[in-house]
């Protein structure tokens, strides 16, 4: 996110900013990677790109048990992103400056990726399994 910007919506949430700034990074550590490997930079830039994704399209949906459910996505496509970092360190394909800076990126997004999981399953139980729970929004304009 670019600084000075103020976030609303999903942006706000710092899960998706650690998430988008790991994608971000892969993205341009790897957008100039050898012919040979760019099988595999797309399938982890695609990965990174998916946490993100279903953090903001789970925060959009507008029911907590959706939302919860695209927030499961994400772990499973941050965990796949890494695999990846960890295959590619192995490799050489990732020195070990990039993977130590990743790899920190990595341990934030997850940690609060997982910390808002608990928090909304937890909303979930108090909510009662009778009571559909909806997401409501200020009216909070967006700009593009």
């Amino acid at each position: 996110m670019k600084s000075g910007e103020n976030p609303v919506g999903y942006k706000q949430l710092r899960a998706w900013q650690k998430a988008d700034d790991l994608a971000c990074a892969l993205f341009a550590l790897l957008e100039t990677s050898p012919a040979s490997s760019r099988w595999l930079t797309s399938q982890v830039i695609r990965a990174a790109v998916s946490a993100p994704a279903n953090i903001a399209e789970g925060y959009s949906r507008g029911s907590l048990r959706e939302y919860l459910h695209h927030l499961s996505i994400a772990r499973g496509s941050l965990a796949e992103t890494e695999y990846y970092l960890h295959f590619m360190h192995r490799n050489g394909v990732v020195d070990v400056e990039s993977y130590g800076r990743l790899s920190s990126l990595y341990c934030e997004a997850a940690s609060l990726l997982y910390a808002l999981i608990r928090s909304l399953s937890k909303k979930l139980q108090e909510e009662g399994s009778h009571r559909p729970y909806a997401i409501r929004e200020d009216d909070v304009r967006y700009n593009p």
